[in-house]
């Protein structure tokens, strides 16, 4: 998908300059930028903070708009955005953007909300991964076995607080490996258990098995192309409904 105006989720990971500030002091000030955004942003529905698994010094910001780039630039054009970027800079908060990607929503995949509005987590763990495709007829086919499966986890997984999937609209200029025309599925579960259940269920396995057949009867190739995962901080929202 490439429609500029639809449903965006971008993902931002920085690592923090440990050596001039904690990393929750980097969230304390992150944090009144994120109130703003639940309060002021309506075109803002979630744009929540979370904890790298292998890193600590590393944060990733999950960020969704209603509007695409047209809620994102409002977004950044919020005068809390100039105060946080002024003070990031001013203080040295950051060493690095380690990862910046994001995808377009695929209409009719998965779910974002269970009904808290706002949907404000600690420690929940956030999986990140992305699936290239080198037959777009079997990124197709995935996909529609993969909805069929998102809504049966909605019913069967009350403890998968997100599930959602995206088509990425360009390479990643820097991170994991995610080329234009990967998918992208981002999930939110209670915790580690509830990740296991989701990976081990057998409709789960049985949709891997049944793609591992396509590739070695019909040479037609699917690859996970990387996994990250991260644990929630309580800090910013997940989902807000307007």
């Amino acid at each position: 998908m490439t429609n500029s105006s639809a449903a965006m989720t971008a993902l931002v990971e920085y690592q923090v300059r440990t050596e001039e500030i904690t990393p929750a002091d980097w969230l304390r000030v992150w944090q009144e930028r994120a109130l703003d955004a639940l309060e002021a942003e309506p075109e803002t529905l979630g744009y929540a903070a979370a904890v790298s698994l292998e890193d600590e010094s590393s944060l990733l910001f999950y960020e969704h708009y209603v509007n695409g780039t047209a809620s994102l630039k409002l977004h950044m054009d919020r005068p809390s955005h100039t105060t946080l970027t002024e003070t990031m800079g001013a203080r040295r908060m950051t060493r690095r953007r380690v990862m910046s990607t994001g995808f377009f929503d695929l209409p009719g995949f998965g779910w974002r909300e269970r009904g808290d509005n706002p949907l404000i987590q600690s420690d929940a763990v956030i999986v990140l991964s992305g699936l290239r495709f080198d037959d777009e007829a079997v990124r197709e086919e995935y996909l529609r076995k993969a909805t069929d499966f998102a809504d049966y986890c909605f019913s069967e997984e009350p403890d998968t607080l997100i599930y959602t999937c995206g088509i990425a609209a360009r390479d990643a200029d820097r991170g994991p490996d995610i080329k234009q025309g990967d998918a992208l599925f981002f999930m939110v579960c209670t915790d580690m258990t509830a990740v296991e259940k989701h990976q081990q269920d057998p409709k789960h396995l049985a949709l891997s098995q049944h793609f591992t057949h396509i590739e070695n009867e019909a040479g037609r190739k699917l690859t996970t192309t990387f996994q990250k995962m991260y644990r929630t901080t309580g800090h910013g929202f997940l989902t807000k409904v307007v």
